[in-house]
């Protein structure tokens, strides 16, 4: 018979013998395993696509654009043309300083002109009446002849909402009070209070002429493409003092924030992958095990080996189309229900899960299929023909390295799927293959020690509790398996209900409730006690930094401005004077990547400690010399150390430190920073009143903004890691039917020497209740390690032990193990002998 003859004969075997296959329990079980396991893939890989452009849509709120352009001088006629051919949004952004002068008050105010359009994203927030007023959000720019103005500057100049503002030339009328503008980040970097009017009136207020000092951006907003165009067309063409940022690179927090965010999602992914390798694999022994009959009939009848492949490949098949078809409707559908309930939370819609999130589902399926199921399956094909005669011959296993190999094989590929992270795969895999062979030797462990025991009771416990004891015992081999299984499955149960609301309370601390929304400057170092003082008084316990103004000038003794490449890669830092200061211990939210922390011999060395993002710009590394001039003085340091700082903390935080003493010779200020409640402004306003040269920069709007971030966030990665319990349950199935066969021959056996059920009832509970024990201990110390360590390696979190949640743990999974097994097991325990011996032929 030819090729071509075969394959429809073998399809027509395939589906003939499928069809007796379909009624032994074990293909349903298999058909189960990979439509949980594709559904899982399917709803996790496109609810985490979803939730992550939903992410950097409202990450760009805090932008009031996808992109943001800084330039040095205004939009040239020629780019503007070349953005708009491209169907992006742009508004343009004009900052610069400026003075309002009252009867007995001059207040230095930051000057925003922007033009329609802004913002493109996100809201801007108003009070159009007097404080304590309700607060409204607008999408839109000053209207001609009206400005915003912060509360600070009607504070100052005794004016209000309705009044006239004299800017320059211009008389405006002060539409409202700004509480919040989108792209105003928490830096320090403008701290005048700011006056925000629209780009039409610019030119009647008289300000702007030959060296006026103005900083000029232009926002962009559109599709993802067009973006991601726009990225690829701009970046080249950058020239000196030109930068092109996203929401991400703007804000510190904020990128941390969408940093651990992508990492929860990534775990979601890779966890249902795992659960649904484990399922399938329980499954497929089952599966090829249930075949062994009917291929040992088919080689009676003279199959060949080819044909009996191609009929094992057609119903491997079948169950495949079937099962990712299946899979992958049930994953869109439920990805869809999540969606509405996120994008309810979120107050916003969510962007469409793209094709690229939906081809891994089939793909996943098929892996899983051809890595874990199809090894066992082809092995089975070996089975002898005697099989008919005597069962026993039946078992071949000369060649498990394949069917260990492809697995692991097919494991690293599906979590690179999932992680899209060769090195995360690399970690992963080897830890997850770590954690696998501990859990083996631990088993083997524990039933050692339960064998010991038995030995020593004897025969001084009931029938049913030493039969329960031997049967452990006798299949050790199945039962450090069944431990196993339960035990990956149980890791990652913990790492989702227990672990996952660790990290996501710690998650949320960095942003805590206390977190500091306010900030103090100007500082005197005579006014630094008494403040101090003012503030404990009130309740306030706050740190005070010092603060010296310097510019850097050169890199290695190399001047920045004679090189144009070390010029455009110090960006900023080279542009602006920048906060210079020392403190004696490092922070909690700062962390040595290189190098060490000052030590008491180094007080008043020239040594200094830069942010990792500085080191990175100027390429500097452990012993570069770093010069800076202050008040007109040059001095230069070595770095000692580089640190990486947690911005989210919203911590008072410098780019560069110096050992303690080594600025005491310069004028400084102080800066600090507290928590003050909505109830104690009267606190800060008698503060002001003593000290009128300490400026107040208010940023708990602006922490507002970032706590709602994360909460939308935290919510999305419970509901994305809630659906992958559905592919746990499976594997907790999969492990307690993989012993029915051999367990219902047993209780044949045991009939027929006169046991009686209620016996094998007490065994069977022993047994399950001994392995669901085992396998939950062993599972919550697998967990509680990887915890701390993907909280304080991964995700620079604090771990909080809450050992009793442990407990409770671990006494629910064994109680739920053993139900599951004794649900599982019902049939056989409650059949007579006779039913049991006909089930066993």
């Amino acid at each position: 018979m030819s090729n071509n003859a075969g394959q429809p004969s073998a399809l027509r075997l395939a589906w003939r013998h499928g069809a007796r296959a379909r009624g032994d329990g074990a293909w349903w079980i298999l058909l189960v395993a990979l439509i949980v396991a594709v559904a899982a893939v399917a709803a996790v890989n496109q609810m985490t696509d979803r939730v992550r452009s939903g992410m950097t849509r409202q990450g760009a709120a805090t932008l009031a654009a996808d992109l943001k352009l800084d330039l040095r001088a205004p939009l040239s006629d020629a780019r503007a043309a070349r953005i708009d051919a491209t169907g992006a949004r742009r508004a343009a952004t004009t900052i610069f300083p400026s003075v309002i002068a009252g009867d007995d008050k001059i207040t230095l105010v930051s000057v925003k002109a922007v033009g329609p359009g802004y913002p493109l994203r996100g809201e801007v927030t108003l009070r159009r009446g007097r404080p304590g007023t309700p607060d409204v959000t607008v999408t839109r720019a000053p209207a001609r002849g009206s400005v915003w103005v912060e509360q600070r500057v009607l504070d100052e100049q005794k004016l209000s909402v309705g009044d006239t503002l004299e800017l320059g030339d211009a008389r405006l009328r002060i539409a409202a009070a700004l509480v919040l503008e989108p792209d105003r980040g928490p830096g320090f970097a403008s701290i005048a209070p700011r006056v925000m009017m629209a780009a039409a009136d610019v030119a009647a207020t008289g300000l702007f002429g030959p060296g006026s000092r103005a900083r000029y951006a232009e926002l962009l907003a559109g599709p993802p493409a067009v973006i991601d165009t726009l990225r690829d067309t701009l970046t080249p063409k950058l020239t000196a003092g030109e930068q092109l940022r996203t929401p991400t690179e703007s804000n510190r927090a904020l990128s941390r924030a969408l940093e651990r965010a992508d990492v929860f999602l990534d775990l979601a992914a890779l966890v249902a992958v795992v659960l649904a390798g484990v399922a399938i694999a329980l499954t497929a022994r089952q599966h090829a095990a249930a075949r062994l009959d009917e291929i040992a009939l088919l080689k009676t009848l003279g199959a060949a080996r080819g044909l009996i492949a191609r009929i094992l490949a057609w119903q491997l098949a079948i169950v495949g189309v079937i099962g990712i078809g299946l899979g992958v409707a049930i994953g869109s559908v439920a990805q869809i229900g999540i969606a509405v309930l996120i994008a309810r939370a979120f107050e916003i819609e969510l962007p469409a899960a793209s094709l690229s999130s939906l081809w891994a589902a089939p793909v996943t399926g098929a892996l899983l299929l051809g890595g874990f199921a199809w090894p066992a399956l082809s092995t089975a094909r070996r089975a002898p023909p005697t099989r008919v005669l005597a069962r026993a011959l039946a078992d071949d296993n000369r060649r498990p390295g394949l069917i260990y190999a492809a697995a692991i094989l097919s494991t690293v590929v599906l979590a690179a799927i999932a992680t899209r992270d060769l090195v995360l795969t690399l970690w992963v895999v080897g830890a997850a293959a770590a954690g696998t062979l501990v859990l083996g030797v631990a088993a083997l462990g524990l039933l050692r020690l339960i064998e010991i025991m038995r030995r020593r009771v004897g025969d001084r416990v009931s029938p049913g509790l030493r039969l329960g004891l031997a049967a452990l015992s006798r299949r050790r081999g199945a039962s450090v398996l069944q431990v196993v299984a339960f035990g990956i499955g149980l890791i990652m149960l913990f790492m989702l209900v227990i672990v996952r609301g660790d990290l996501l309370s710690g998650w949320q601390a960095d942003i805590a409730a206390d977190a500091p929304n306010r900030f103090l400057i100007n500082i005197t170092p005579e006014q630094q006690p008494r403040v101090a003082a003012y503030l404990h008084e009130h309740g306030i316990d706050a740190a005070f930094y010092p603060l010296v103004r310097g510019r850097l000038t050169a890199v290695n003794g190399q001047a920045i401005d004679e090189d144009d490449d070390s010029k455009d890669s110090a960006g900023e830092l080279a542009r602006r004077e920048l906060n210079l200061s020392w403190i004696d211990t490092l922070k909690p939210d700062n962390r040595i990547t290189a190098g060490q922390w000052f030590k008491p011999a180094d007080r008043g060395a020239k040594k200094l400690s830069i942010d990792e993002s500085v080191a990175k710009r100027l390429d500097a590394s452990i012993g570069d010399t770093l010069t800076f001039d202050i008040a007109g003085e040059s001095i230069t340091s070595s770095v000692a150390s580089i640190r990486s700082i947690d911005w989210s903390s919203l911590q008072a935080n410098f780019y560069v430190l110096f050992a303690p003493a080594t600025l005491a010779d310069f004028p400084a200020t102080y800066i600090t920073s507290f928590y003050l409640p909505d109830d104690a402004h009267a606190v800060l306003a008698g503060l002001v009143r003593e000290f009128s040269n300490i400026s107040v920069i208010d940023i708990a709007a602006i922490l507002e903004q970032l706590t709602t971030l994360i909460d939308r966030v935290s919510l999305a990665v419970e509901l994305v890691f809630g659906f992958t319990l559905a592919a746990g349950l499976v594997v907790l199935l999969a492990a307690m039917q993989s012993s029915r066969g051999e367990r219902r021959r047993e209780a044949v056996l045991l009939r027929a020497l006169g046991a009686r059920s209620r016996w094998l009832r007490q065994a069977t509970f022993v047994e399950c209740l001994l392995i669901g024990l085992c396998a939950s201990i062993l599972a919550a110390l697998v967990a509680q390690i990887a915890a701390v360590i993907l909280a304080t390696q991964v995700l620079d979190l604090d771990y909080a032990w809450r050992p009793h949640l442990w407990l409770i743990a671990i006494v629910t999974a064994t109680l739920v193990i053993t139900l599951s097994g004794m649900l599982s097991l019902r049939d056989i325990l409650r059949q007579p002998a006779w039913a049991s011996l006909r089930a066993s032929d």
